[in-house]
This record gives structure tokens, C-alpha cells and sequence, in this order.
């Protein structure tokens, strides 16, 4: 079963196509944007949480997942932005709370700065911003794309699992979610679209947005995992200060994988944040 409820489909945009795991009937609208090397199965404890709350829209971002990025097309977080409003306007929906994580994070941060008029509310969950990133396993990874791009997709689906392992404050949830996490990338075009989304890691994105942060006027809630050696803890303290009346909540068990360290944290995140509405 590719989902646990709800279904998927491929949407078709002004520009592209994005497939998006859709559940929950009413309410308001969530958009849902994972980080690298996930995809919408990393909400896949998160999402049956929140459909009985709201209208849940969980995507694959470009290039990641089962949504295609032809050769040519940006998949940097501004491209990703930029794609996502598109997206807004293929499914008719003029305002939604955006969930992000890690690199959906930063995405999220640039929605709500950049198209301000779409977004009703934000949750960051150990996302990229300011000078933070790339993260030390993605800066190392970044740094051999060139070699990375040539490999069987075979050894890239190892090297990403030897890589994510550590990321989880809960180990016996780990083997799973990576399953789901590397799936597509086990693809032949994996390593080249790996190799790509590496190259396109770049903190000028968050670091351009930072100085809008303060003007935010939405309800804002940040859910960090105390034990993320990645996206340490300070810049979840430091996004939380940034942004008006956001709430900051520590999942002290969590590491950087807070959605499947405790899905039920972000989940709890996100329906306080779609209470301020």
C-alpha cells in the first residue's frame, strides 16, 4: 500500500507535475513539505493524526519521490517555492498552513515571506535556516556529487541508509522510514537526481528570507528535536525568536527526524498552530 489512508495523485501544474498523498475531507488546508532524501512517506505517522483535523495535502517536492524533475529544471528551495504556489492554484486552494521540515523548512520560510498571501500559519520541525546548512551528512555528501552522480543507484541506496541511520533518536522506528526514504532512489536516475538536489543545497535561500522573518503576522510553531546533531538545537531557538509569537516546544527524545521520532509531537504542533488561526 503506498499510503496508510487518504490516496496519491499527480498534479498537474502551470509547470510542472508534483505528486501529492491527499487526506482529510474538511477543514483548513495543510501543506505538507518533506526534506532530502525524504518524500511524502515521511509524514506517513503524522498525516493519519491530522486528517481528521484539516484538508491534508502531503507532496513530493521536485525530483524527490514520484514527482519528475526534468534535466534542466531548478530544484533549489526557491525553485521548490515557486513550484508549490503553482500547485496552490492547480488544487484551488488560496491560503494553507505549511508544515515543513528540514529542507520543507526552509521552503515553508520563503512561502511565508515570499507569497505571505498564501499562507495562513507555519510549523518548522528542525528545518533549514539562516547560515545553518547544508548539514554536516549532506555537506559531505555534496562535496563528492561528481563521483556520487556515476555510482550504481544500488550503492547510493546504501550509502544513504549508512547516512540516515544515525538521524533518529528512536532507532526501532528507523529501518522502516528508511525504507520509505530511499525507495526512489534505488531508481536508475537516482543518483544523478541525488547529485543534483546536493548541488542545489545552498543557505543563500534562508539567508535571503531571514531579515522578513520578523515581519511574519501568522501563527508560528516550532517543533525541534533536542538531540539533532545536524540542525542543532540553537537554530531552533534562534527561528523561534526571529518570528513573532512563535511557540517554541523541545521534543527531548526526538533527533532530526522528529516526524517519525514522535509523530505525535508534530502532529500536536500542528493543530495548535491551525488553533491560532
Amino acid at each position: 500500500m503506498d499510503v496508510p489512508l487518504g490516496r496519491t495523485e499527480l498534479v498537474e501544474t502551470a509547470n510542472h507535475r508534483l505528486n501529492v498523498w491527499r487526506a482529510g475531507d474538511a477543514g483548513p488546508a495543510l501543506l505538507l513539505i518533506h526534506g532530502i532524501p525524504t518524500n511524502h512517506r515521511l509524514w506517513w505517522d503524522v498525516v493519519p493524526r491530522l486528517q481528521e483535523h484539516a484538508r491534508v495535502f502531503a507532496v513530493d517536492m521536485l525530483g524527490y519521490g514520484d514527482s519528475p524533475a526534468p534535466e534542466g529544471q531548478g530544484v533549489d528551495l526557491a525553485s521548490q517555492a515557486a513550484a508549490l504556489v503553482e500547485l496552490l492554484d492547480a488544487l484551488g486552494l488560496d491560503r494553507v498552513g505549511v508544515v515543513g521540515h528540514d529542507l520543507g523548512g526552509g521552503v515553508a520560510q520563503i512561502l511565508a515571506t515570499a507569497a505571505s498571501d498564501r499562507v495562513a500559519g507555519m510549523v518548522v520541525s528542525n528545518g533549514v535556516c539562516f547560515d545553518g546548512w547544508p548539514v554536516p551528512v549532506v555537506k559531505a555528501m555534496k562535496a563528492s556529487w561528481p563521483v556520487l552522480q556515476r555510482l550504481p543507484s544500488t550503492a547510493v541506496e546504501k550509502m544513504l541508509r549508512a547516512g540516515l541511520r544515525p538521524l533518529f533518536g528512536h532507532q526501532e522506528r528507523a529501518p522502516q522510514a528508511i525504507d520509505r526514504f530511499v525507495a526512489p532512489w534505488s531508481r536508475p536516475e537516482g543518483p544523478s537526481l541525488l547529485a543534483r538536489h546536493l548541488r542545489a543545497a545552498d543557505s543563500v535561500y534562508t539567508q535571503t528570507v531571514a531579515p522578513f522573518l520578523g515581519r511574519l503576522d501568522i501563527p508560528v510553531e516550532v517543533c525541534w528535536g533536542r538531540l539533532d546533531h545536524q540542525m542543532k538545537p540553537r537554530y531552533g531557538e534562534r527561528l523561534a525568536r526571529s518570528i513573532p509569537g512563535a511557540n517554541l516546544t523541545w521534543v527531548e527524545d526526538a533527533s532530526h527526524f522528529v516526524p517519525v521520532d514522535r509523530p505525535d509531537a508534530v502532529a500536536a504542533a500542528v493543530r495548535r498552530m491551525l488553533g491560532r488561526l
